[in-house]
């Protein structure tokens, strides 16, 4: 029997009962990111096999993944064969042969815990938001619970993770005002607990509903957004 690649794998988790669970919930928080009025153009840096994008972009007229994941893109093309509004790209993501100003929303979905400097991405997400859109980053909380066991995980070369570079909401927020833009919404999700089965959905109903209000900080994924001037 043929065993499922490291792309398959990744892109079933989101199919898990744990996955599912945390997708709706990143999607949701990127949308309040991305604020009330609907794009007509968004570009994706990091796009993987394209689940956010499709997620985020169910109204705009102009969308675009990029990703130097060759077989990562043939996922995401797969998965839009029918819908030609999509375009998917394969570039490095701090230098995208797009034009400046192009695209109403950038953004991007735990792209830059993969960078020790995400400085050059964030530059050039800022590069191809039009003035007056949003650049949103989503990414994985440095301070969440998920977070200090993938770290504890990774001293033993353990995980995903072990290469991670967890980039707090502050240090992101600072580059972004650095090249000019108005920050606009920091917000966190992905309180439960991380047991991935099927029988606990309404303990990680319960869980995540207790930690928004308990302790809003912890989420293990959070957003921030801001304005291009």
């Amino acid at each position: 029997m043929r065993q499922p690649t490291a792309i398959e794998r990744y892109d079933a988790w989101y199919d898990s009962p744990l996955g599912q669970f945390c997708f709706a919930a990143e999607i949701a928080l990127l949308r309040r990111g991305m604020g009330e009025s609907a794009p007509s153009s968004i570009l994706e840096l990091g796009c993987g096999t394209g689940r956010f994008l499709l997620g985020l972009a169910t109204n705009a007229s102009t969308t675009v993944g990029v990703d130097q994941d060759c077989a990562m893109l043939e996922v995401a093309r797969q998965r839009t064969s029918q819908n030609t509004r999509f375009t998917w790209m394969q570039a490095d993501a701090a230098s995208v042969p797009l034009p400046t100003s192009g695209f109403d929303v950038v953004f991007e979905s735990t792209l830059l815990c993969l960078q020790r400097n995400p400085k050059p991405i964030l530059d050039e997400m800022v590069r191809l938001c039009r003035p007056g859109g949003t650049v949103v980053i989503g990414e994985l909380n440095p301070f969440s619970p998920w977070q200090l066991w993938r770290r504890a995980k990774a001293r033993f070369g353990i995980g995903h993770f072990r290469n991670a570079h967890w980039h707090a909401p502050r240090q992101l927020m600072r580059i972004l005002e650095q090249t000019g833009c108005a920050p606009r919404f920091v917000g966190r999700a992905v309180f439960c607990i991380p047991i991935n089965r099927p029988d606990l959905a309404i303990l990680r109903k319960a869980t995540d509903a207790a930690g928004q209000r308990l302790w809003p900080w912890l989420g293990a994924y959070y957003v921030v957004a801001a304005e291009k001037r």
